[in-house]
């Protein structure tokens, strides 16, 4: 949890002099101060799951504040693909409208062939995308951020929530692997979209992922990302399960 901050420990009650007897030796005032002790820590982890559950439901009312899909991403059914000829690329459960010398790659399960996510790379910047099964009631995306920052300062890196092109996004310090074999920490930013019965988290990196504002290495990717289409499929699937992109021949 990133956004409760503990209050000061309140300082033990002492007892008052005159409501002591004479007869109360050192082991029970220990207990009494150890009875204390833990109220007032029942107390702050009280108030830090308040702040927290506060937080994070101030953060599910911006994302349900207005459509963050009207202008994409979209769902298979939303959109009609013989209307114009632009050229795109079918991948099964993503069909992708490449930009401008965007470099397109499919990271593939070794032991079943499936495709796991799309990686689109530019000048040093690069988006992942991935699409999950989501439960039809929708409200998976806050899940999934939470589990994301849980993952993340575990793992000794940093999170916040921000304010998207697309709703809640999650910007995070992570810790790497260099390849040199020596530890680092590199940038990310999450954007995780619901539409139905999916989820797709798309994860800017390199200087994508520095460029908040969107008006650097970051835009071509949002653009990329608007005009991707979701083609969940009919078959049943656990909430977070990935939907297996197609991999290419050839």
């Amino acid at each position: 949890m990133i956004f409760g901050r503990k209050k000061q420990q309140a300082s033990p009650t002492e007892p008052d002099p005159a409501d002591v007897s004479d007869e109360l030796d050192d082991e029970e005032l220990e207990d009494d101060e150890t009875d204390d002790e833990v109220e007032d820590e029942d107390l702050e982890a009280n108030d830090l799951d308040e702040d927290f559950d506060d937080e994070a439901d101030e953060w599910i009312a911006y994302d349900e504040s207005q459509d963050w899909r009207e202008e994409g991403p979209f769902d298979i059914d939303e959109v009609d693909l013989e209307a114009d000829d632009v050229p795109r690329l079918d991948l099964g459960a993503l069909i992708v409208t490449p930009e401008d010398d965007m470099q397109i790659q499919i990271i593939a399960d070794a032991a079943t062939g499936d495709g796991l996510a799309l990686v689109l790379s530019l000048d040093g910047a690069a988006m992942q995308v991935e699409v999950k099964a989501a439960p039809q009631s929708g409200g998976f995306a806050a899940e999934i951020r939470d589990d994301l920052i849980e993952e993340t300062l575990a793992a000794g890196g940093s999170a916040e929530r921000a304010k998207g092109p697309y709703g809640t996004e999650l910007r995070r310090v992570v810790p790497v692997d260099g390849p040199d074999g020596e530890s680092g920490f590199a940038p990310m930013r999450d954007w995780l979209v619901e539409g139905p019965r999916w989820l797709v988290v798309a994860r800017m990196m390199g200087e994508a992922a520095i460029d908040v504002k969107g008006d650097g290495a970051s835009k071509l990717f949002e653009e990329a990302f608007r005009n991707l289409i979701v083609r969940r499929g009919e078959d049943p699937r656990a909430p977070g399960q990935t939907v297996p992109l197609k991999v290419p021949e050839g």
